[in-house]
């Protein structure tokens, strides 16, 4: 198991081995009132977002699951969002072969089918109102040291939950490259 201790927020957290069937991520924090009135949580792939988990708390009070690839968003999944202001909250990603299954304090948020492969999941991506206390990753093979810099084939991902964020291109001759 690896554990990142109060990460801040926005920020991108590298993922150094391949997503694969068995693969957990759980995401433990609290709900923050703030001008952004939502949180995301994100798996990354370089200019893409292979899953968009978000917590919307405005008129909508949903939980909004999508994909995104150079851009263009893909149809929404909708869910009720279980979460309110200042309340904890345990999210659980449980990688399965065709889909996410994402659970919120122990219960069933949804399930994800999906619409990249798991395998070009580059980091994780925090961003909104939300404090995270800690995020465990399991189901790993850990043969790398996760704490060591990676080249994922672009210049990372520099200002990912800002204004100015511009998600970066994949370079020739990585093996991430396959899934621009």
């Amino acid at each position: 198991m690896h554990q990142v201790l109060h990460p801040p927020v926005p920020s991108a957290i590298p993922i150094h081995e391949q997503l694969r069937d068995g693969c957990k991520i759980d995401v433990h924090g609290r709900v923050e009132h703030g001008h952004h009135k939502n949180f995301a949580i994100e798996l990354l792939s370089g200019p893409h977002i292979v899953l968009h988990v978000n917590f919307r708390f405005h008129h909508e009070h949903v939980v909004v699951m999508n994909s995104c690839s150079h851009g263009a968003w893909g149809p929404e999944v909708r869910h009720h969002n279980p979460l309110h202001h200042s309340e904890h909250f345990h999210l659980h990603i449980h990688v399965h072969h065709s889909h996410f299954d994402i659970d919120v304090n122990g219960h069933k948020l949804g399930t994800f089918q999906h619409r990249f492969p798991v395998e070009s999941v580059q980091a994780l991506g925090l961003k909104g109102d939300v404090h995270v206390e800690k995020i465990l990753f399991s189901g790993f093979h850990f043969q790398k040291n996760w704490n060591a810099t990676v080249d994922f084939g672009h210049g990372g991902f520099i200002g990912y939950g800002t204004t100015s964020y511009a998600p970066p291109a994949f370079s020739g001759g990585n093996q991430y490259n396959a899934y621009h």
